[in-house]
């Protein structure tokens, strides 16, 4: 599925101004192109950064009515809002296959988790592959049912993507584990620690004693 963002010209508006009007501003450069600064709409930007992430192809329309071909490679956020403020696009070659972080998704449900009351705990949050671009991804789904008991384990090698598409980290590298619960233990008290509670009774019976000739002293 073609993902498509459309671009204007960047004019001579501020930025307040831009922003105001529901605006981003980009950078749009590449190899076969020549760089140049756009306009993006917000809502557009985000439905298509959401879906494409920075690991999908995505087709640029330029002021000038070309299309292009990009990976957003970059996205600045203001530090208070956290709201999008710029964008880098890399206009990419579809001959030349490209490296890209691609997060993964894990689904299912592991029974060593709801029958053995362990935890799942994932070894990594992305895979690095490299493809043409047409062939990028936006993220890669890992089935996690098989992990049924504390021994079983997903690695790289594990994970098949479609042809054309190469996993670039190490097919040892380790994916997902279960661990087992954990046992709160029960601190047994220490020789030191009887004698303190020993020793704060005497003290706490010692008060009572004088407090009670105190009394007997004050009725005399």
């Amino acid at each position: 599925m073609t993902v498509i963002l459309n671009s204007e010209a960047r004019g001579e508006k501020t930025i307040s101004a831009l922003r105001a009007e529901g605006k981003i501003t980009a950078e749009l450069y590449g190899p076969e192109i020549k760089n140049q600064s756009v306009l993006l709409d917000y809502k557009e930007f985000d439905k298509v950064y959401n879906e494409a992430g920075e690991s999908s192809l995505v087709v640029v329309k330029a002021p000038d009515g070309t299309d292009i071909n990009v990976l957003i490679v970059e996205v600045q956020y203001h530090p208070i809002s956290g709201k999008y403020i710029n964008v880098d696009l890399r206009q990419v070659s579809m001959k030349e296959k490209i490296e890209a972080d691609v997060e993964l998704k894990f689904i299912g449900e592991a029974p060593a988790v709801k029958g053995l009351g362990g935890t799942f705990i994932p070894a990594k949050n992305t895979l690095a592959i490299k493809a043409l671009p047409a062939d990028l991804i936006s993220e890669i789904e890992v089935d996690i049912s098989g992990l049924a008991t504390f021994e079983d384990k997903i690695t790289v090698a594990d994970i098949k993507l479609a042809p054309g598409i190469e996993i670039m980290d190490s097919p040892e590298s380790l994916v997902a584990i279960i661990t087992e619960p954990q046992e709160e233990e029960v601190a047994e008290p220490t020789p030191e620690s009887e004698a303190e509670r020993v020793a704060s009774v005497e003290v706490a019976g010692e008060k009572k004693e004088d407090s009670d000739e105190e009394k007997e002293d004050s009725k005399n």
